[in-house]
C-alpha cells in the first residue's frame, strides 16, 4: 500500500473519504495494485483464478460510500500482476448522492498506486458496421478508443480543488494505446474478434429510444453504453490509463427487445470477456510502472 500523505485534506469530501479508506486498507493485505478491474459485466470466474487473494467487503471500509456497501474489493494476482477487482454494480443507481460516489473505487485504487484500469460493460451497437469495416452483432466485443459523455453529469461536479487530480483533467490519454495493443494481441492469440469503436456514454437506467440511438450514431459513435462516463472521467482525473471493453448485447433497430434477452446475451459473452480481461491483466505490471513514471515526470 503506498503512502497517502499527499491526499490528506480536510476540505474536500472525496479527499477525506479516500484518505479514510486507504488508511483502513493499509491494515489489510490488499497490497499495491498495478490495475483495477472494474467490471460492470460482473466478476465472472476471475476471482477463482486470482492467487494470493484477499476479499474486503466495502461496507467494512471507512469512507466508502454507502452505494458501494453491497460489493467487495478482491485483491490478488493474475499472473505476475497485482490487481484489485470490484464489480461495477448496476444497483448503485439510488438516492440523492454526490456524483463522485459513482466512481469512488477508481480514486481509491489510484490513491493506492494503480495506474491502469480495465473496465467492462455491455452496450448497443449503433450501426451495421464498425470503423474497421466489421459487421457488429450481439456477442461481439468492442475496445473503446474514445467516448462522448452524453449523460449530463460528471463525477467531478461540485468537487472543486482536490489533491487526487487536476481541476481540469486531460482526457486525451485515458484510452491507453498500449493497453489496447495488449488487448489486440490477446484477442489474436485466442482467435477472438475485437473491434475498435467510440462510445456514447448515457446515464440510464432505461433502454434508449430509436431517436436517441440514431442521434448517437450521427454524433460519430459506434456503441451506446450506460453509466460508463463516470469511471472514465475519474480515471482521467486520477491519471490512469484505461482499457474499456464493451460486450455487444443488442443492435439498434431490433424489434421487441427486452431486458431479459439483453442479460442472457451478456451472460453468453461473459466467458470470452473474462478470458480477454485475464490475458491483458496478466501483462499490465510493466505498463503500470511506465505509466507511473510518465505521470510523475
Amino acid at each position: 500500500m503506498s503512502s497517502n500523505e499527499d491526499i490528506r485534506g480536510d476540505w474536500n469530501p472525496l479527499d477525506r473519504a479516500v484518505s479514510q479508506a486507504t488508511g483502513a486498507l493499509g491494515d489489510t493485505e490488499v497490497g499495491t495494485p498495478d490495475a483495477i478491474l472494474l467490471l460492470a459485466t460482473g466478476p465472472g470466474d476471475l476471482p477463482a483464478r486470482m492467487t494470493d487473494s484477499v476479499v474486503v467487503p466495502l461496507r467494512e471500509v471507512p469512507g466508502a460510500p454507502a452505494a458501494w456497501h453491497g460489493v467487495s474489493l478482491r485483491a490478488g494476482h493474475l499472473g505476475e500482476s497485482r490487481v484489485w477487482l470490484i464489480e461495477d454494480d448496476a444497483a448503485l443507481e439510488h438516492g440523492p448522492e454526490p456524483d463522485w460516489h459513482r466512481a469512488f473505487p477508481v480514486w481509491l485504487a489510484g490513491a493506492a498506486g494503480a495506474r491502469l484500469m480495465i473496465h467492462t460493460s455491455a452496450g448497443t451497437a449503433l450501426g451495421s458496421t464498425s470503423p474497421d469495416g466489421a459487421t457488429l452483432a450481439a456477442g461481439d466485443v468492442v475496445r473503446l478508443v474514445d467516448h462522448l459523455n452524453l449523460s449530463g453529469r460528471s463525477p467531478l461536479r461540485g468537487l472543486g480543488e482536490t489533491r487526487l487530480g487536476p481541476l481540469f483533467p486531460d482526457q486525451t490519454r485515458v484510452h491507453d494505446e498500449r493497453l489496447g495493443e495488449l488487448a489486440w494481441d490477446a484477442a489474436s492469440r485466442r482467435g477472438l474478434d475485437l473491434t475498435n469503436g467510440i462510445a456514447a456514454c448515457t446515464s440510464g437506467p432505461a433502454l434508449c429510444t430509436p431517436a436517441e440511438l440514431a442521434w448517437h450514431k450521427t454524433a460519430g459513435c459506434d456503441v451506446s453504453v450506460q453509466r460508463l462516463g463516470d469511471p472514465l472521467i475519474a480515471a482521467a482525473h486520477a491519471g490512469m490509463g484505461t482499457l474499456a471493453l464493451v460486450a455487444i448485447t443488442d443492435v439498434a433497430g431490433e424489434h421487441e427487445l427486452d431486458v431479459a434477452t439483453i442479460v442472457a446475451r451478456a451472460e453468453r459473452t461473459a466467458p470470452v470477456l473474462d478470458q480477454l480481461v485475464e490475458d491483458v491483466a496478466q501483462q499490465v505490471g510493466p505498463l503500470a510502472r511506465e505509466r507511473a513514471a510518465e505521470v510523475e515526470a
